[in-house]
């Protein structure tokens, strides 16, 4: 039957799953003894000077309320659920050589263990772009080389904490778009437009000191999350030079970060030809110790990284969410690693509530799982499980509330922050006759038009 054929087409164990960050959901900014964060520290600056009205004070609410979180993920009957730890809530002064926020400590195991009661499979980022305020004003943040070591030591205390009930971590999320948008255009925190900084480091360290320290009693994956938008020529624009710069644009953005860690240790020569000025150089014995720190390849493919990309587009070249294509430039492009979709939505305008079906990202979120299923069944490509984003709605980072992309509705006038399926957080349900029958009939349809 339909169920039966798509659950066997779906590797056995694929870890579907939804997720969410701390900055963007947990609130609570100042409770329980959490230092600020440079998102903190940047939305309450902007506030004030009037170039915005939303900070992430309260959010979702979900440092108190993470025990609804865990019931919206088991409405969706998914099997993980991909958020991130608050650095400055575990170290208010970021220094993880000190002692913890007692706090912070028992609020993360509490949530790791009730996933683990409902079979749900926590799956764990370090660092989600709140950087405690403290090292930036301190150290000037990750531009100063310090940071290094003090995210190792932050990083070493997690994996020794809450290692043992964790198998699959991941460094950082989407370093790409905190040098861009953090260190590049400043609408970021921290604000900053004078170059990108040390990510790609300081993630080699993290993954070394869990390789040689943790692993072998933990057997646990460690990985980073790296974003990308795809770029094809136009309809009769496919000619040489035209899908040269696409493959260029493609890699000046996943390539970044990714060809450092799943290539040759080095960032891809199109990228050094343009930016090599900006650009760390690497020596051969710093390529080989950068080379395969990621035990799988964790992929974000979202709006944020879209919108960037319509800016840099050239005449004769066409931005598209095409998931499909992006999977299958990186088995071409890095030896057919393994895959976990981390991110896999759009968005919808705040306007927009539960009845959700008419939305952007109903119809992404929808189409980027057929996207997957195809390049399963049809390229070979090594998915083993697909996040939906977000889990609730949130504070969308230099759009605050102005958008939405939760699976569960919020009202952020409402103090009590309830959790309200939309249509889409219906469709995505699983097992689910309606959504599986969708879905069917959508790779029906793609396979004729793709």
């Amino acid at each position: 039957n339909l169920c039966s054929f798509l659950h066997d087409t779906f590797p056995s164990g694929f870890l579907w799953g939804s997720g969410t960050s701390a900055l963007q959901t947990e609130g609570s900014w100042d409770q329980e003894g959490k230092g600020p964060s440079i998102w903190d520290h940047f939305t309450h600056s902007n506030v004030r000077d009037k170039l915005a009205t939303d900070t992430a004070n309260v959010a979702s609410d979900s440092y108190t309320r993470w025990d609804e979180d865990v019931e919206a993920l088991e409405y969706l009957g998914v099997r993980s659920y991909y958020f991130s730890l608050s650095w400055p809530r575990l170290f208010p002064d970021g220094n993880a050589k000190g002692r913890p926020n007692t706090a912070a400590v028992e609020h993360y195991s509490r949530l790791i263990e009730r996933l683990l009661d409902k079979r749900i499979e926590p799956i764990v980022t370090l660092y989600h772009w709140d950087l405690p305020q403290v090292l930036q004003e301190r150290y000037g943040g990750w531009k100063n080389d310090t940071l290094v070591g003090m995210f190792e030591e932050y990083a070493a205390f997690c994996f020794n904490v809450f290692g043992s009930r964790v198998r699959y971590w991941l460094t950082m999320h989407n370093p790409y778009l905190v040098a861009v948008q953090g260190y590049g255009t400043g609408v970021h925190a921290p604000g900053e437009t004078d170059g990108p900084a040390g990510f790609l480091i300081a993630h080699a360290k993290a993954w070394h000191t869990y390789n040689t320290h943790f692993r072998p009693a933990q057997k646990g994956k460690v990985s980073i999350v790296l974003g990308s938008h795809w770029v094809e020529p136009q309809r009769g624009q496919a000619t040489a030079a035209n899908i040269e710069l696409c493959q260029q644009s493609v890699e000046a953005a996943l390539g970044w970060f990714a060809n450092p860690i799943f290539g040759d240790g080095d960032y891809p020569v199109s990228f050094k030809m343009k930016h090599g000025a900006l650009l760390p150089t690497f020596s051969p014995e710093e390529k080989l110790w950068v080379q395969t720190t990621a035990d799988f390849f964790a992929l974000s493919f979202g709006p944020n990284n879209l919108r960037l990309a319509r800016g840099l587009v050239q005449y004769g070249q066409t931005v598209t969410p095409d998931l499909r294509r992006v999977l299958g430039w990186i088995k071409l492009e890095y030896g057919d690693p393994k895959v976990l979709v981390i991110e896999g939505s759009w968005f919808s305008e705040a306007s927009v509530g539960k009845e959700d079906t008419v939305s952007s990202n109903f119809y992404f979120s929808t189409f980027n799982a057929v996207f997957s299923f195809k390049a399963i069944t049809f390229d070979g490509v090594q998915v083993f499980g697909y996040s939906a984003w977000s889990l609730v709605d949130g504070f969308e980072w230099n759009y605050g509330f102005t958008v939405r992309r939760g699976l569960f509705y919020i009202n952020f006038s409402q103090p009590n922050r309830t959790r309200t399926p939309k249509t889409s957080a219906q469709y995505y349900r699983r097992p689910n006759s309606i959504h599986l029958k969708m879905i069917y009939d959508s790779v029906s349809l793609f396979v004729y038009t793709h």
